[in-house]
């Protein structure tokens, strides 16, 4: 992963389309480990903010969520993956509440991992507000810079929650090795690929006198 490598997809993908409604380059920089892992630098955050679906939707987004409003419904499949920026929020199974989730903190990732309906309802308690940002899976189909880069965020916010006292399942943290591992393996495949297709065409323009 090179930033050079970054920045060319980045612009390849603006140039098809941008995002209506970009999310603010400082709420990027509230995603736990988002500028370790992408450069903190304000034109590149810039243009992941503005990375969009052909219908123009931002891949990534900035949502408020007041009282008692649900944020993820038990038993919808859907995949994207949320981070509490602010306020308060509630994991929810049925009608027991299984724990609270603190501010900063990336939830919602087990759908994603095993493409599998939501297990639990996340709601704003009574009189109480969320600001979240949401990151549609989406965006890791653009290229597979993204893809290697949104997976290391994703490992890097689990093992933050198992640090922090989260209860991480066990099929949640296999999965997400699992996934790290066969899209590490694609991407070397593909890079492995790309060489040899460019050893070729070297050859060839040789050979051709080019």
């Amino acid at each position: 992963m090179t930033d050079q490598a970054l920045i060319a997809v980045l612009k390849k993908s603006n140039k098809k389309q941008t995002a209506k409604f970009p999310v603010s380059v400082s709420v990027l920089r509230q995603i736990p480990f988002f500028t370790e892992i992408f450069p903190d630098d304000e034109d590149i955050l810039k243009k992941i903010s503005q990375l969009a679906s052909v219908n123009k939707n931002a891949f990534i987004r900035y949502k408020t969520f007041e009282s008692e409003e649900i944020i993820i419904q038990q038993g919808d499949i859907e995949n994207t993956l949320y981070w509490l920026l602010e306020g308060e929020a509630r994991i929810r199974s049925d009608d027991r509440v299984i724990t609270h989730i603190k501010p900063i903190t990336c939830f919602g990732e087990q759908t994603v991992v095993d493409s599998q309906g939501r297990t639990a309802t996340v709601e704003v308690p009574e009189d109480k507000s969320a600001e979240v940002v949401v990151i549609d899976w989406g965006i890791t189909e653009l290229d597979h810079e993204l893809l290697d880069r949104f997976l290391e965020l994703l490992l890097k916010n689990t093992t933050d929650k198992l640090k922090t006292g989260y209860t991480v399942s066990a099929k949640m943290w296999k999965g997400a090795r699992e996934l790290y591992s066969a899209c590490k393996n694609k991407v070397q495949v593909l890079e492995a690929e790309n060489e040899k297709l460019k050893t070729m065409n070297i050859a060839l323009k040789k050979k051709l006198g080019l």
